[in-house]
């Protein structure tokens, strides 16, 4: 497949170095394809491998973090 040559990246020097936010467009369509099933691949193994949320119980507020200003620790002025 043929890519437009107004989408076409400019050819790379043999030396030149690529930034990572640069390499996508050098890609084919299917490379770019490629590239996200395997992406894809490792997010569901990272998530299914994931330990489980903790209960709500568990998530209740505790009273010593709070964000507002302990009477035990006053402002400083």
């Amino acid at each position: 497949m043929r890519v437009h040559p107004a989408r076409a990246a400019p050819p790379l020097k043999p030396d030149d170095r690529i930034a990572p936010h640069q390499l996508w467009s050098h890609l084919s369509v299917g490379q770019q394809q490629h590239v996200r099933q395997v992406l894809i691949g490792i997010a569901q193994q990272v998530l299914a491998h994931r330990p489980s949320p903790p209960r709500a119980e568990e998530t209740t507020h505790d009273p010593r973090f709070q964000s507002e200003p302990s009477e035990n620790y006053p402002a400083t002025s």
